[in-house]
């Protein structure tokens, strides 16, 4: 004689850890759209940029001034302009751009050492 078959009948509850785990998941979800939401529509700052000699070597009988620009602001500054004058001497570079809370590095060529008489400065840059 065969084994008496089961009729299916409704499904079973969720368990009680089921529903927390996905209202924990919703809570999640609604609270990284919000973050993103105050983000995008919330006031940003402008880019603010500050040049800061971090060494200096030599090489080839010049001297390399290795310059960190920071950018304080909360937006993305392009094709920055950095300016190192050193007496009557003046070197420039262009970064591509400095992301918003950022910093990058460049390189300006001396004839003389710049250590301590180096006057920097980012005189202009681009909002992409």
């Amino acid at each position: 004689m065969a084994a008496a078959r089961k009729k299916p009948g409704p499904p079973k509850a969720p368990a009680l850890l089921e529903w927390a785990m996905g209202g924990l998941g919703l809570l999640i979800v609604l609270a990284v759209l919000a973050v993103v939401l105050v983000e995008a529509i919330g006031p940003r700052d402008p880019a603010a940029l500050e040049a800061r000699l971090q060494s200096a070597r030599p090489a080839a009988g010049r001297w390399l001034a290795e310059v960190e620009v920071r950018n304080t602001g909360d937006r993305t500054a392009a094709a920055v302009e950095v300016e190192g004058r050193l007496g009557s001497e003046t070197a420039a570079a262009t970064l591509d751009y400095v992301p918003a809370h950022g910093r990058e590095t460049v390189v300006l060529a001396f004839d003389e050492d710049p250590r301590g008489a180096v006057q920097l400065s980012v005189p202009g840059w681009s909002e992409p």
